[in-house]
C-alpha cells in the first residue's frame, strides 16, 4: 500500500468516526429531549390525579361536615322539644298553683 492510499484510509476512517460521533451527538440530543418531554407528562399527570385525590378529600370531608351538622341539629332539636314540653308541663302546673290561689283568695273574700 502506497503513502496516499493509507493516507486516504485514515481519512476515511476519521471520516466515519466523526459521522459516528456526529451521529451519537445527534441522538444523545434527542434521547435526553425525549426524556425532558416525558418527565414534563410524567409530572403533568401527577398533578392532575393529586387534584382528583384533593377534590375528593374534599368532597368527602364536606359530606362528613353535613352529617355531622345535622346529627347535632336533630340532637338539638331533641333537647329543644324536651325543654319546650318540660316548659309546658310547668305552665300547667303554674296556672293550677294560681288558679288555686286565686279561688282560695275568692273563698276568703
Amino acid at each position: 500500500m502506497e503513502k496516499t492510499e493509507i493516507l486516504e484510509k485514515i481519512k476515511e476512517a476519521e471520516l466515519k468516526v466523526e459521522e459516528n460521533v456526529n451521529s451519537a451527538e445527534e441522538k444523545k440530543k434527542n434521547t435526553i429531549l425525549e426524556a425532558k418531554l416525558k418527565a414534563r407528562e410524567i409530572i403533568e399527570d401527577a398533578q392532575k390525579e393529586a387534584e382528583k385525590i384533593k377534590a375528593d378529600i374534599i368532597e368527602k370531608a364536606k359530606a362528613a361536615i353535613e352529617k355531622e351538622k345535622e346529627e347535632i341539629k336533630q340532637s338539638r332539636v331533641k333537647e329543644i322539644e324536651a325543654f319546650e314540653a318540660k316548659g309546658k308541663e310547668n305552665l300547667m302546673k303554674a296556672v293550677e298553683m294560681l288558679y288555686s290561689e286565686f279561688v282560695g283568695m275568692v273563698e276568703h273574700v
